[in-house]
C-alpha cells in the first residue's frame, strides 16, 4: 500500500533533551538529596507508563510518592511540566533534512510521544519543528505502547499506509507493527542486532521513500 503518514517519536528520535536541567528543578523544589531519585526517573516513568493508561498529574504525583518516599505532590508535577518544556534539546542530525524531503513530497507527519503534551508542544515549537507536524499526539491522551496510541496517530490514514519512527523497540517497533503500520527502528548506536528493519541515520529514510 502506498505510504501517506509518517509518524515520529519525539525524545531520543527527533531531539534530545539537556536533562541536567530536569535534576537541576528537582534540586530546586526537593533538595540536596534527591540524586537517587532523579537518578531513577527513566525507569521510574516507564513503569508508570506500562501499569497506567495515560499521564494524569494526580496519579503521578501519587505513583511517584509512594515510590521513592519523596514528596512528589502535584505542584512538583506541574513545575516539572512546566520546566521541561524549556529545557533545551538538541535536534538528532538530519532530522531538518529529513521532515523538508517528507514534507517537500506531500507527506502526512505526526508525533506520538509518551509525555505531557504542554511540554512537548513548547519543545517542538522552540526547536522549529512543530512546522512539520500536522498533529502531535502526547502521553496525557494515551501512552505507548497500548494500540489506541498508534491507532490515535494515525488519525484518518490505514495502517498500511503509515510508517512509524522511534528509538525504543517495545514501544516504537513492536507496538505499531501489533496495528499493522510499517515501523523502522531508529538505532543510532546500532545496540539491536535482531532481524529488524532499522536506521542508524534519519536521512536514511530519504533512500527508502
Amino acid at each position: 500500500m502506498e505510504k501517506k503518514r509518517f509518524i515520529f517519536d519525539l525524545d531520543h528520535t527527533l531531539m534530545t533533551a539537556n536533562y541536567g536541567v530536569e535534576k537541576e528543578y528537582f534540586k530546586s523544589v526537593l533538595g540536596d538529596d534527591c540524586e537517587s531519585f532523579t537518578k531513577e526517573i527513566p525507569v521510574l516513568l516507564n513503569e508508570y507508563e506500562m501499569t497506567f493508561p495515560r499521564y494524569e498529574i494526580g496519579k503521578l504525583s501519587e505513583f511517584l510518592t509512594n515510590r521513592t518516599g519523596f514528596n512528589i505532590d502535584e505542584n512538583v508535577i506541574k513545575g516539572w511540566i512546566d520546566s521541561f518544556g524549556d529545557c533545551p534539546s538538541i535536534i538528532e542530525d538530519g532530522v531538518v533534512e529529513t521532515l523538508d524531503y517528507l514534507k517537500r513530497k506531500d507527506y502526512s507527519l505526526a508525533v506520538l510521544t509518551n509525555w505531557f503534551l504542554e511540554s512537548q508542544n513548547r519543545r517542538l515549537n522552540k526547536s522549529g519543528l512543530k512546522v512539520y507536524f500536522d498533529n502531535i499526539f502526547a502521553g496525557d491522551f494515551v501512552l505507548k505502547p497500548r494500540q489506541m496510541a498508534y491507532q490515535a496517530a494515525m488519525d484518518l490514514y490505514k495502517p498500511g499506509s503509515c510508517v512509524y519512527i522511534g528509538d525504543n523497540l517495545d514501544k516504537d517497533y513492536i507496538g505499531p507493527r501489533s496495528v499493522g503500520i510499517y515501523s523502522i527502528l531508529y538505532d543510532k548506536n546500532d545496540r539491536h542486532n535482531e532481524n529488524i528493519v532499522k536506521i542508524k541515520r534519519m536521512n536514511e529514510i530519504k533512500s527508502l521513500y
